[in-house]
């Protein structure tokens, strides 16, 4: 009688116990994830990055060479602020490593992490500090794309390259057995004047004015559009039409 009284007293404690059990295993199971629901990138997406990089102030160039150019400031014709070597972690990581870096002479220069994200649909790329460079398989523009091509004239030629490099071509005097002179190096353009420095100098660089020249006169005798003419120290230079094309190549 003793024993069936105690079964009896113990026994909503047991069905409390077995309730609050349930109760804790609910609270901690884990949370049902929709059958839909995606990674803002999916662990099994090839994900090419080589190619062009821009936020509008920081450019990055990754090439499938496995080296890397690397602006902060948004024009590729000037000097990289950094270059060097970079390779992937994993499918939304990678690394740039510098060769030199300026600010640190004597020092080996630290490695920086890209992560990769997806916002909106669009894919984007975090560089250390500068974020949202978004991928473009071209380079952003910039103000020496307007003067890319082979300019020509009694003078000789000048290949302004959209690398960033040219080459000037200095034609000898008429009669002359001399070799034409040739010059070659790194160019930039500052919204007024063209300068060619001369190799890895960076004084006294050669200046060039473009400037706006009528254009030859139609058959019928009407005026035709305006044309740019590069003043150099080779004399007056004209573009070649067909040659834009070949020296963005």
């Amino acid at each position: 009688m003793r024993r069936l009284f105690l079964a009896v007293s113990l026994l909503p404690m047991a069905l409390c116990l077995s309730l609050s059990g349930s109760a804790l295993a609910q609270q901690s199971a884990p949370p049902i994830i929709p059958k839909g629901a995606k990674l803002d990138i999916d662990p099994t997406e090839q994900i090419d990055v080589s190619g062009w990089w821009s936020n509008g102030a920081v450019v990055l160039s990754v090439r499938s060479d496995g080296s890397f150019l690397m602006w902060d400031q948004p024009n590729r014709y000037r000097e990289p602020t950094k270059r060097g070597r970079w390779h992937r972690q994993n499918y939304r990581t990678f690394w740039v490593e510098p060769y030199f870096d300026p600010k640190t002479p004597g020092n080996a220069p630290p490695r920086t992490r890209c992560a990769l994200r997806r916002t909106g649909g669009v894919l984007l790329l975090d560089v250390g500090d500068a974020v949202g460079l978004a991928q473009s398989a071209t380079p952003p523009l910039a103000p020496e794309d307007a003067h890319v091509g082979r300019w020509n004239g009694p003078g000789g030629t000048l290949d302004l390259r959209a690398d960033g490099s040219y080459s000037l071509t200095a034609a000898p005097p008429p009669n002359s057995a001399a070799q034409p002179s040739v010059l070659s190096g790194r160019w930039t353009f500052d919204g007024k004047v063209i300068q060619l420095f001369r190799g890895e100098e960076r004084d006294a660089p050669l200046r060039c004015v473009p400037v706006v020249r009528p254009g030859a006169p139609s058959a019928d005798g009407s005026a035709s559009s305006e044309t740019v003419a590069l003043t150099t120290p080779i004399g007056e230079l004209r573009r070649l039409p067909s040659s834009t094309k070949d020296a963005a190549k």
